[in-house]
């Protein structure tokens, strides 16, 4: 493959899709789309928890910018684009299927039944390397999160919860996956795939889910809108990696952070 100069990595909800539809946003994402039009040996992918029909929709929707690689399910699909529309990589495939160790993520359902907090998502957001849930907005997040953790330890240790704050309406979700595997295992691997260099990586996020790979040691880009509970969670383990300068923290909001902190590290 031909090796890729620099690649933007970014999340889709509450990073380059804003919480909130304004004129104002709507200027900001045709700004972030001509700019990335007229950039050139330049790699962009979205990195998101949305599958791939509904991260299709999203692009259509809000009128970004149509990226080279897709990153759905929260790291366990990637999907390069082509002259037909987005095809699944099939090495990716086998990767997800080596991290599951035979095991169907989905298994783990009737373990964790025993938690009402936890409401399953559609069969449509399942798969065999993803069990995704909503939490109820009465519940204590931290608490049923910490419960989920020990439950997935008793098993084994072969699955990971992973937790974010969902767009548009603040709802929790929960998604286990295989251990080790989520968005920063998925960077990772593009990075070796288009021959990226390491400096020339950047990755962008506003929250929980976009945790790891914030602190994957890439450059990173912190949006404005990120919680202050993640940008302090960020700020003390980036800074006990060794690599809190490589983190960026945006003073503007979704796209507008994303090209703020582009430029800060001469992206774009």
């Amino acid at each position: 493959m031909e090796t890729t100069q620099a690649m933007l990595a970014t999340d889709m909800d509450g990073t380059i899709i804003p919480l909130e539809v304004t004129p104002e946003q709507k200027a900001a994402i045709r700004h972030f789309r001509d700019t990335v039009e007229k950039k050139p040996d330049f790699c962009l992918a979205y990195v998101t928890g949305r599958d791939l029909p509904l991260a299709e929709k999203g692009i259509r929707q809000h009128e970004l910018p149509v990226p080279d690689i897709l990153v759905c399910d929260v790291g366990t699909s990637v999907y390069h684009r082509s002259e037909t529309g987005f095809r699944e990589d099939q090495e990716y495939i086998r990767l997800m299927e080596e991290a599951r160790g035979g095991m169907d993520v989905r298994d783990a359902r009737h373990e964790l039944a025993h938690l009402p907090e936890l409401l399953i998502q559609v069969d449509e957001k399942q798969s065999a390397s993803k069990l995704s849930y909503h939490l109820t907005r009465e519940s204590d997040h931290q608490e049923v999160v910490a419960s989920v953790h020990d439950r997935l330890r008793e098993m084994g240790g072969g699955l990971q919860a992973v937790y974010s704050v969902g767009a548009p309406h603040g709802t929790g979700l929960l998604d286990v996956l295989p251990n080790g595997v989520a968005k920063d295992f998925a960077i990772k691997y593009l990075q070796g795939h288009t021959g990226v260099p390491a400096d020339a990586m950047v990755y962008a996020g506003d929250s929980g889910n976009d945790l790891a790979a914030l602190l994957a040691g890439y450059q990173a880009i912190v949006v404005g809108n990120a919680t202050p509970g993640l940008k302090e969670e960020l700020t003390i383990r980036s800074e006990e990696l060794g690599i809190f300068h490589q983190l960026y923290f945006a003073q503007s909001f979704y796209v507008s952070g994303v090209m703020e902190g582009s430029r800060h590290f001469g992206l774009l």
